[in-house]
């Protein structure tokens, strides 16, 4: 029987500060701070970065002061880091310091349960 193996990588969940350069596919939660044509800023709390998308359809209904959730992958161009966005969610009824305290408690766990 052939094994199964997802086509795509599955995103990392990750703050914007902790973006990494070998970083495929990661999702991040912010608030949208600017936004233009073919892109936005997104604002985490642990830094900013600039959105790219080619669809203005991704972004349907995503105006400055909402609160997203991006699937994309990382870009270095011109020394900054931006992110391409495969897949833009508003999530305006999301609480960020909950989500932020849930998602620091999941880490310390990840943590014991490695050591």
């Amino acid at each position: 029987m052939e094994e199964l193996r997802p086509r795509v990588k599955p995103a990392r969940n990750r703050k914007i500060s902790e973006i990494k350069i070998g970083d495929e596919r990661v999702r991040v939660i912010g608030l949208v701070v600017d936004k233009k044509e073919a892109e936005f800023v997104l604002d985490d709390g642990s830094g900013r970065i600039t959105v790219v998308f080619d669809d203005p359809a991704v972004v349907e209904g995503v105006e400055i002061g909402s609160r997203v959730r991006v699937f994309g992958t990382p870009l270095n161009v011109a020394g900054a880091h931006e992110l391409r966005a495969e897949i833009v969610q508003k999530v305006d009824g999301l609480d960020l310091g909950l989500y932020d305290e849930v998602r620091r408690e999941v880490k310390k766990l990840e943590r014991e349960l490695e050591g």
